[in-house]
């Protein structure tokens, strides 16, 4: 038992302290993922350390006190995303329609074809604006009946995991669709209008992620995401970024985007919201994201059911507030931050990934 406990330990520190490594090699950067359940392996092994010390009266006390330091370390980098920590978006019981903002969000997984479990969960929730990811041409056909009360499309169906449809009941201006950094990744940007007349910049996207038969390096994800962070930054109307990101909200590239953009996590303080894998109730991460402006407050927000796809759907009901920007306030970014996005929009994207 000493042996498999000194090896677990020091097994397992090592895994947690990879990710600290800024490299952007999938390897470093996928570890970054599994953080909670890393947390709760550190919990079982420290509790089997306290078994073991009670029957023999001995331990590895280097063991234990780097697994002791990593399991701190991974409390504080999940804690905001947990119920202890305070709600960065404040939860709004007043109601105003004009300036509502309903919001469903799906990675549907390609090769799904249930499209009615889908269709299903949009109608009983009644979103305003509908971002669906890993969308072909089937999908786009097997949803077609969504532009009857969704008029105001965004559609970039294609067949290599990473189309898109976008719908709206609410009018859209400068909406297109943009290939940020691959010219096979598309994203959308476009102003929607709430009806008291109030324009929402929105962003949906879908970078690669950092895995084996993907990409192998994340410069095109990152790329993406902080030119996105500093067209935020620098809008002046309301805004939201929403989509499969492909990263967790505590790793270092989310963080920084963050930071950037000067955008709110509707989860920090409500939970993990974890949205993949839906198969695998062990080896779930939050992947899938609304961002918000600090003029947004939250009137609710929910991780919807199995529909077929390997993510599950998020559903979100904003509501715009001009006077909540002057209340909420988000994280900034400094010169080093700013440097290292500098560096990052200035890598090649390799082309083999």
């Amino acid at each position: 038992m000493l042996s498999a406990l000194i090896i677990a330990s020091y097994l397992l520190v090592v895994v947690i302290c990879l990710p600290l490594v800024k490299n952007n090699y999938w390897i470093f950067r996928s570890l970054e993922y599994p953080r909670a359940q890393k947390f709760v392996l550190c919990i079982i092994i420290l509790a089997g350390w306290i078994v073991y010390y009670a029957a023999y009266r001995t331990v590895d006390i280097y063991a234990v006190a780097g697994l002791t330091a990593a399991t701190i370390y991974l409390a504080f980098k999940i804690y905001n995303y947990t119920i202890f920590s305070y709600k960065e978006i404040r939860t709004i019981n007043s109601r105003n329609p004009s300036n509502e903002l309903k919001v469903f969000s799906a990675n549907v997984y390609q090769d799904n074809k249930d499209y009615d479990k889908l269709l299903a969960q949009i109608k009983a929730t009644d979103p305003d604006i509908i971002l669906l990811l890993e969308t072909d041409l089937k999908w786009e056909y097997g949803v077609k009946q969504l532009e009857e009360d969704y008029p105001f499309t965004l559609k970039a169906p294609l067949a290599n995991t990473y189309g898109l449809l976008f719908y709206s009941r609410f009018q859209l201006s400068s909406a297109k669709v943009n290939y940020l950094v691959k010219n096979d990744i598309p994203s959308i940007e476009a102003l929607v209008h709430l009806p008291s007349g109030v324009k929402v910049q929105i962003w949906g996207l879908h970078p690669e992620p950092p895995v084996p038969g993907e990409s192998l390096h994340t410069t095109a994800k990152d790329k993406e995401l902080m030119r996105v962070a500093i067209k935020a930054r620098d809008t002046k109307a309301p805004v939201i970024v929403m989509g499969d990101l492909n990263d967790v909200a505590w790793s270092y590239t989310t963080t920084l985007f963050e930071k950037v953009s000067m955008l709110l996590d509707v989860r920090k303080g409500r939970g993990f919201y974890s949205t993949f894998s839906a198969n695998h109730w062990f080896m779930r991460f939050p992947l899938d994201y609304i961002f918000c402006s600090a003029e947004f407050g939250l009137i609710d927000m929910k991780r919807l059911g199995h529909n077929g796809s390997d993510h599950f759907p998020i559903f979100t009901h904003l509501i715009y507030n001009k006077r909540l920007e002057h209340i909420q306030e988000g994280p900034h970014a400094d010169k080093d931050d700013m440097k290292e996005v500098k560096e990052i929009l200035d890598k090649d994207v390799d082309p083999e990934d």
